[in-house]
């Protein structure tokens, strides 16, 4: 049974090719993203505090940063724990940070990443994307300063220097996206729109 008083969170994921600022027919991927296990610790960390006194402590400072996109596929599940073919989004970088962030309600927010014609692909060669995933970071994180995120681990506290690289196929996703290839090229840029709504 749930309550009206009860909160859901929903991920809404929508891609779409552009070309010369015009929609390609065809090209929109929508659909409910996953969130992993990675996400859902943040979440929790990110509404609690650590210490509460005269200088209150944050849990992590960690912030939804990055986008990384894939040519390869998995099961959407909260198990993930990376990309599963993550590909360059620059010539040395899988993931790249998000460009606008909007509020399209009072209850949701909206990560918005357009890339460019000579992102993902770097070359000629056509690029079919597949996945996708929103990375959480803090910039900069720098050892000893304190729940800046370099401490912070999703599912083992104990655990240090967890900072993201960016040109690392395999940080973990806070959330998650597998969908029907839609093909990359020089020709087009490429905007990611990822909502999460609370209901």
């Amino acid at each position: 049974m749930r309550l009206d008083a009860d909160i859901g969170m929903v991920g809404n994921f929508e891609a779409f090719l552009r070309r010369d600022g015009k929609l390609v027919p065809g090209s929109r991927r929508h659909g409910h993203n996953i969130f992993t296990v990675t996400g859902r610790n943040l979440l929790a960390k990110l509404v609690s505090w650590q210490t509460i006194g005269a200088v209150d402590v944050p849990y992590t400072q960690r912030r939804v940063r990055w986008i990384g996109l894939g040519i390869g596929t998995q099961l959407e599940a909260p198990t993930v724990t990376s990309l599963n073919q993550a590909v360059l989004a620059t010539a040395s970088n899988y993931l790249v940070p998000i460009q606008a962030v909007e509020f399209p309600t009072s209850s949701s927010v909206r990560f918005i990443k357009e890339f460019s014609l000579t992102e993902i692909t770097l070359s000629s060669t056509l690029v079919s994307i597949t996945e996708a995933g929103l990375f959480a970071d803090v910039s900069p994180a720098q050892p000893g300063n304190p729940n800046d995120g370099y401490d912070d681990v999703a599912h083992d506290p104990g655990v240090v220097d967890t900072v993201l690289n960016p040109a690392s196929a395999t940080n973990p996703p806070v959330a998650y996206k597998a969908f029907e290839g839609i093909a990359k090229t020089v020709d087009f840029t490429l905007e990611i729109r990822w909502d999460f709504r609370f209901e």
